[in-house]
C-alpha cells in the first residue's frame, strides 16, 4: 500500500478498443493520444501522485518515460465487459488517497487547469462524487417525453429552458472512503454519496469514441497549435 496523499490521478487505459483500434497509443497530432491526459495530469497543480492504470507494456513505457507511476491492471478486468466501477474499486483497494481523480485518456483536449478547476469545484461543494458534464440548453426528449420543456403549450425559447446535463466523463473525482463503502455495500459506486456535475468547457468535452471524434480532435489541436504560432512571443509567456 502507498502512503496516503490528498489527490491521486488515475488514467485508465486498456490497449484494446473495438471502435477505434489501439486508440490510446494512436498518434494524434504527432503524439500518442494517452500522452495528452498524462501531460494534463503532470501540469495539474493539485495532483499528489499520477498513475496510468493499464494492461499494456507499451502504455507502461509511455508512462514511465513521462516520469509517472504505472498500475498493472488485473487480468480479470481486461475484458470489454469489465465496468468502470470494478477497475476503480481494484485501484482504490491498493492505492491510498483521500480522493481519486480520474482523467479520461480519450479526452485529449483536457488540460491541467481543467483538472484543478474540477478539484476546486469538488471542494467548494463538499462533494463525494464529481462527474464532468456538458450543459446543453436545447429542447430534449427522453423515450418520447419532453425533459426540460412543456410540449402542450407555446414553445419556450431555448434561453428560458433549464439546461440538460450530458455526462462527458472527461474528469471524475471520487472520495475514496465513500466509493469503497458504496461498492462493498451495493456492488456499484459511480454515483456514491453527494454527487455534483462539473460543467466542462464544451470545446474540451470531446471524447474519442469513433473515428470522426478522432478527426475532430486533431483538427482542433492543429488549429490551437497554429494559433499559438501566429501570436507574438510575449503572448506565449506564462505568468
Amino acid at each position: 500500500m502507498k502512503n496516503e496523499s490528498n489527490y491521486v490521478i488515475e488514467i485508465p487505459a486498456r490497449l484494446g478498443s473495438n471502435r477505434v483500434k489501439k486508440k490510446n497509443i494512436r498518434l494524434l497530432n504527432g503524439k500518442p493520444m494517452i500522452a495528452y491526459a498524462i501531460d494534463a495530469a503532470i501540469n495539474s497543480k493539485r495532483a499528489d501522485k499520477i498513475y496510468v492504470n493499464s494492461d499494456s507494456n507499451l502504455i507502461e513505457k509511455i508512462a514511465l518515460k513521462k516520469g509517472i507511476n504505472f498500475y498493472k491492471r488485473a487480468e480479470a478486468l481486461l475484458t470489454d465487459t469489465a465496468k468502470q466501477d470494478e477497475f476503480n474499486y481494484d485501484f482504490l483497494k491498493n492505492i491510498e488517497c483521500e480522493s481519486l481523480v480520474m482523467v479520461n485518456p480519450v479526452s485529449p483536449l483536457i488540460e491541467g487547469v481543467d483538472i484543478d478547476s474540477a478539484i476546486e469545484f469538488y471542494e467548494k461543494n463538499n462533494l463525494d462524487t464529481l462527474i464532468s458534464s456538458k450543459q446543453e440548453k436545447l429542447h430534449a426528449f427522453f423515450q418520447g417525453n419532453p425533459l426540460n420543456f412543456c410540449s402542450d403549450s407555446l414553445l419556450a425559447p431555448t434561453q428560458e429552458i433549464a439546461p440538460v446535463d450530458i455526462l462527458t466523463w472527461n474528469i471524475c473525482i471520487w472520495r475514496r472512503e465513500t466509493f469503497l463503502k458504496s461498492f462493498e455495500d451495493y456492488g456499484y459506486a459511480a454515483f456514491s454519496g453527494k454527487v455534483g456535475m462539473w460543467p466542462v468547457d464544451p470545446m474540451k468535452s470531446i471524447k474519442i469514441s469513433y473515428e470522426e471524434d478522432f478527426r475532430m480532435a486533431e483538427v482542433i489541436l492543429k488549429a490551437k497549435e497554429n494559433s499559438k504560432l501566429d501570436l507574438p512571443p510575449q503572448f506565449l509567456e506564462e505568468d
